[in-house]
């Protein structure tokens, strides 16, 4: 790898990296961030020619890192059963706006999830977003709609005041 090409890796990770691996962890969890982080930056760089330029370039880089949990959680019979932070016991306790978020985050599909996370965390327009997962607007706004829903229904089961 010549200079410049390490010096072009190493910017790419570096403006990215941050919200990749938030976006990774909130997907995943923790035990994986660090492979899954390395294999979004390997194919966006191996497949870099194939970026067009037609949206940003984190909205590209998103799709990878989606695309890597989900393969992850899949091979490892693991996305079925994404992580669910027991609420009981949870809510007894003081939890952090942190620990809150994450425990409504676990009870939501993947699909949900990543929306969520992606708009409400990293602040991508509903617009990204469909850009990024490859799917329509309107679905996007259906799956923040359902997310919305079943945490607050969740919330509300628990007595936590919205």
């Amino acid at each position: 790898m010549s200079a410049k090409t390490a010096e072009s890796f190493h910017k790419l990770y570096e403006v990215h990296a941050t919200k990749v691996r938030g976006l990774l962890f909130r997907l995943a969890g923790e035990g994986p961030l660090k492979d899954l982080t390395q294999e979004t930056f390997m194919k966006a760089w191996e497949y870099r020619d194939k970026f067009r330029g037609e949206s940003e370039a984190s909205t590209w880089i998103f799709r990878i890192a989606y695309n890597c949990a989900v393969d992850y959680l899949r091979k490892n019979k693991k996305l079925e059963e994404l992580p669910i932070i027991e609420v009981e016991n949870s809510l007894e306790s003081d939890l952090s706006n942190r620990q809150l978020v994450d425990l409504m985050l676990s009870s939501l599909s993947i699909e949900n999830r990543a929306v969520v996370v992606l708009f409400y965390l990293e602040d991508q327009s509903i617009k990204e977003i469909s850009e990024a997962l490859s799917i329509p607007e309107g679905t996007v706004k259906s799956r923040l709609s359902q997310a919305r829903t079943r945490m607050t229904e969740l919330m509300a089961r628990k007595g936590v005041q919205v």
